[in-house]
């Protein structure tokens, strides 16, 4: 299971400054870049992906989609970020086995 997390933004290097602070590192990208493109395996990581992007939208101007597997692409907003990691999580979250003795 994978999940795949796509930023979108026409300004012109927005994405590439997002990356290197979310990142904390410089990033090797054209600045031109319009889409970012990112699949994660553990599809509980791009919980953190997708909310630092929606708690830093008064600082980039980035979309971001996201794709469950071969799924459906779901944009990403506001007013649907909680249901979305609610989801996440409802799907890919696991409770712990107790230990037996």
């Amino acid at each position: 299971m994978s999940a795949l997390i796509s930023l979108w933004s026409r300004k012109t290097g927005e994405i590439k400054k997002f990356l290197e602070s979310y990142y904390q590192k410089e990033i090797e990208m054209d600045d031109d870049v319009e889409r970012w493109i990112y699949v994660y395996n553990k599809p509980l990581d791009v919980v953190d992906m997708i909310s630092t992007v929606m708690d830093n939208n008064d600082k980039y101007d980035i979309a971001v989609c996201l794709q469950i597997d071969k799924g459906d692409i779901h944009p990403v907003t506001v007013e649907n970020l909680n249901d979305i990691i609610k989801g996440i999580f409802c799907l890919y979250y696991e409770e712990p086995k107790e230990l037996t003795y």
